[in-house]
């Protein structure tokens, strides 16, 4: 069976929706070891099979393949929850919106054998959005799955747990039981009234016992805010307040939804819907979270964060907001936005809260301070903002003046695996590659992070990658070739500096993931801050309502 756990108080009804196909044989009140409970028990009707039209086509015989699933579901309160056991397809009547997520993997950190995991499915909270399931037949340690202490969600974990205090384990004289966790949990408990309310007693007061000493503590490190989490109105009440320009809760800063994560490298400008009844708000290519503030300090607060959520706003391949690259992207998909209430940081990531814990952070901030402080010796001369669309050329081609520094941005490589991308903004003398950002905010560094992997990634997996950047480098210096694949690459920001007091959670933890990525290559990674002026009010990517009606 399958328990699950939602917030008590309501009646047993409320947890359950009756989608259609449901035909109950019983639904009403059950009485548990003296406990009042409800029962809904039937049928769920199935939909005819996907190929039964092929076979259909194939032999001319019509078929009847439509058939009934049978589910059953106890709700029993247990203190101030509402647990639920579902059997058979009963999980589809429950409310997700309801559901206390998580709670399955809350078990699983106190109860499991971190030295016999099977299976560990999780996500990565970046751009790539990347959803990976990593199984052991006959089980791991934690350090075999390479879970990311921060930046990775654990949704899903199977292994062998402790049911110490359950009815198993005394039937069984202590044998273990492979459990399954994540929102829910597929466990073995009692199968006659008294067991069976007695388990599930025991199974929350195991869940609230403290997790201090688990090695799998870090799981509950990182965990999705539902939509109903009574921390979800001051969250929204901080960033909007944020969204204003206000900073006393925490930065505000643009980023590169996974939606729009193939435009990248093709997007000259961006385009918004009409933000706030004042029209479109005006982008430049940097994505500079100031347009955005600017807009919203015109909305009332109240209104701010659910405006976001109706705004749209689109990459485009022009340099005038019209060849549009993506599908309309919510807005909130393209803010992130990052708190701390108490102990805990709380990130905006596409359009969902996240909650990451203080140790958690504590070590990140630690790792990246030691990576980061690894500093590049090139020469990099004062950066002055143009206002222009070119700016970050002008910028390379500037840093090419010296002696033996090419400029290769804008010179795009295609391989059959990358068929658009930059090898490289910048070659150094000793044919270091530098990569080139105006990081307006910290969260801008996800496409300098991505450009950088790809980069690395094509020139060793990819032989065209390594001949045409040779090809390009002779062609500017006829005096050079590149023939063996560089080892050093170099991160260089203007704007901010590569300060941990100035990057996002979420953008370090990506950032020590590309670090992880550049040693798998044989690569250095260096960074160097470029020294700059302030940036003034340029021209905007994007044409103003004006414009627009001309």
């Amino acid at each position: 069976m399958t328990i699950y756990r939602f917030i008590g108080g309501m009646s047993p009804r409320n947890y359950l929706t009756f989608p259609e196909g449901v035909i109950p044989e019983y639904d009403g009140p059950v009485v548990i070891a003296g406990v009042k409970s409800h029962l809904v028990a039937g049928v769920r009707a199935v939909d005819a099979a996907s190929w039964g039209k092929h076979v259909a086509g194939i032999t001319g015989e019509q078929l009847e393949l439509a058939s009934y699933a049978p589910f059953a579901v106890i709700l029993v309160p247990v203190r101030k929850w509402m647990m639920v056991a579902a059997f058979g397809g009963g999980r589809y009547l429950l409310d997700d919106l309801r559901l206390d997520e998580g709670f399955g993997l809350l078990y699983a950190i106190r109860r499991l054998d971190p030295t016999k995991l099977r299976a560990v499915s999780s996500s990565l909270l970046d751009i790539s959005a990347r959803n990976r399931q990593v199984s052991f037949p006959s089980g791991s340690t934690v350090p075999g799955f390479r879970i990311d202490q921060a930046g990775e969600l654990v949704t899903r974990i199977t292994g062998k747990a402790d049911m110490e205090g359950l009815t198993y384990h005394e039937a069984t004289d202590g044998k273990p039981f492979q459990i399954r966790a994540g929102d829910s949990l597929n466990i073995q408990i009692g199968n006659s009234p008294e067991t069976f309310l007695a388990d599930l007693e025991e199974i929350c007061r195991i869940v609230e016992q403290s997790d201090e000493d688990s090695p799998l503590r870090f799981i509950s490190q990182v965990r999705p805010l539902g939509d109903n989490d009574p921390l979800v109105p001051d969250l929204e009440g901080r960033l909007a307040v944020a969204l204003g320009g206000d900073e006393q809760f925490g930065p505000l800063g643009l980023c590169w939804p996974t939606a729009a994560a193939s435009a990248m490298d093709e997007a000259n400008s961006f385009y918004t819907n009409d933000a706030g009844g004042y029209g479109p708000v005006e982008l430049d290519a940097d994505l500079d979270i100031e347009a955005i503030s600017e807009r919203f300090a015109r909305i009332p607060l109240s209104a701010r964060v659910s405006e976001l959520k109706v705004s749209r706003l689109m990459p485009c391949a022009d340099e005038h907001g019209q060849e549009f690259l993506t599908n309309p992207i919510p807005m909130d998909r393209w803010v992130a936005f990052e708190t701390t209430i108490g102990t805990h940081t709380y990130c905006l990531h596409q359009g969902r809260w996240y909650e990451i814990g203080q140790d958690a952070v504590r070590q990140v901030r630690s790792q990246v301070a030691e990576l980061v402080a690894n500093k590049s010796d090139l020469e990099f001369p004062l950066w002055t903002p143009t206002g222009e669309q070119d700016d970050e050329h002008r910028y390379c081609e500037k840093v090419a003046l010296q002696d033996g520094y090419l400029c290769l941005d804008k010179s795009l490589a295609h391989t059959p695996m990358h068929p658009r991308f930059e090898l490289a903004d910048v070659i150094g003398p000793k044919d270091e590659v530098v990569h080139v950002k105006w990081l307006a905010r910290a969260t801008a560094a996800s496409h300098l992070f991505t450009q950088a992997r790809v980069s690395a990634w094509a020139q060793r997996l990819e032989p065209e990658a390594l001949e045409q950047l040779d090809a390009k480098v002779h062609l500017i210096d006829d005096r050079r070739r590149i023939t063996k694949r560089p080892r050093v690459v170099v991160l260089a920001v203007a704007g901010r500096q590569w300060d941990v007091e100035q990057l996002f959670t979420l953008s370090m933890v990506d950032l020590l993931r590309l670090n992880e990525d550049m040693h798998h290559h044989g690569i250095t990674l260096q960074f160097a801050d470029i020294p700059f002026t302030a940036k003034g009010k340029g021209s905007r990517a994007v044409r103003s309502a004006d414009e627009q009606a001309a």
